[in-house]
């Protein structure tokens, strides 16, 4: 299977990836939270009859297998530490062939379809919603003509869309104020910005997710509007600050990238920390550097980013941490690396 993340895209120096979901519920059936095991059957059932199967591979949850959960888990279909795995019989998961089309069955609301890409890419949104339509086709939803598409978290009513865009701001996470200077400017679009982990390893990683709230009484369309306005702001603002870091302390940003590399490249252990903070120095230097010496493209730097950021947990934070974790990590970090120098 392809990785749909591997797949260079626009803006990748500060966008890692855009991300396009759409939930929808089936009449006749409860909620999630309040559906019996009989009827979750039943309806993992339904929604299985009306999945394109030439398109999507998958199933239901339970029949994955460990090898199966580390892969999707990677390719970003179940969450983080593989969340969505919680009671595995009562959920499915279909995606195509590089997973950049997913559909989630019993994952919060009866259905969630997701659409993502690398880089900053607005056509996840078409993509989502054409799959979407798809399956309006063959099933009743529920649907209200005053409040839009019913689902349990009324945060989704309405449109029952969010637009994401993951992004790495490694110059605004060091400038002083930086973070709250954008959080500020995030919620004037009526938007929010979070820490793409708020404990653990990845926590200091320098990436954020920034999503749309606003579902009921507003149009996909001015959800991607303001998301495009958005996105083209924080884009401007991150670049500003390596031109400024890059500018005024060159020669210290070019030994911290230098090392950075070398650490990288040539570690025999690395925790994701260290690893994370490595790939940000790296990121906010990249186009600056005109020594030649270094030799590493965005997409290597980006898969390693992500590769890391969605790294299946160890069972406890010390274990990720022990010694043969931390020589896998290393291992694989020079494994992609290979050959670009």
């Amino acid at each position: 299977m392809a990785e749909w993340y591997t797949k260079e895209g626009k803006d990748n120096d500060v966008v890692l990836s855009t991300k396009a979901c759409f939930v929808r519920n089936i009449k006749g059936y409860n909620f999630m939270p309040r559906l019996d095991d009989k009827d979750c059957q039943s309806l993992i059932e339904t929604i299985d009859k009306a999945i394109d199967k030439d398109m999507y591979m998958g199933g239901t949850a339970s029949s994955f297998d460990k090898n199966m959960i580390l892969r999707l888990t990677r390719l970003q279909l179940l969450g983080r530490e593989a969340s969505q795995m919680a009671n595995p019989e009562r959920k499915a998961f279909y995606y195509n062939e590089d997973a950049s089309l997913s559909i989630a069955v019993g994952s919060g609301e009866h259905i969630t379809v997701r659409a993502m890409a690398q880089g900053h890419n607005p056509n996840v949104i078409k993509e989502a919603a054409l799959e979407t339509l798809k399956l309006e086709e063959k099933l009743q939803v529920a649907f209200s003509d005053n409040y839009g598409f019913l689902t349990s978290n009324v945060r989704l009513a309405g449109t029952g869309f969010k637009l994401l865009y993951t992004v790495s701001l490694p110059a605004i996470s060091k400038t002083e104020g930086g973070i709250e200077a954008m959080k500020q400017r995030v919620e004037q679009y009526e938007w929010t910005i979070y820490p793409f982990a708020e404990r653990g390893d990845v926590s200091d990683s320098d990436v954020y997710i920034i999503a749309s709230v606003n579902t009921l009484g507003v149009t996909e369309e001015e959800i991607l509007r303001k998301g495009e306005m958005l996105i083209a702001d924080v884009i401007k603002a991150e670049r500003a600050l390596r031109d400024e870091i890059a500018g005024n302390k060159k020669d210290q940003s070019r030994d911290i990238y230098g090392r950075s590399y070398g650490t990288l490249r040539y570690a025999n252990m690395i925790s994701r920390s260290e690893a994370l903070q490595c790939l940000g120095w790296i990121r906010l230097f990249h186009d600056y550097d005109d020594s030649g010496e270094v030799e590493i493209s965005w997409n290597k730097i980006d898969k390693l980013t992500m590769d890391i950021l969605w790294e299946p947990e160890a069972p406890s934070r010390k274990s990720s941490q022990s010694v043969a974790s931390q020589k896998y990590r290393a291992q694989g970090i020079k494994k992609i690396l290979k050959g670009e120098d």
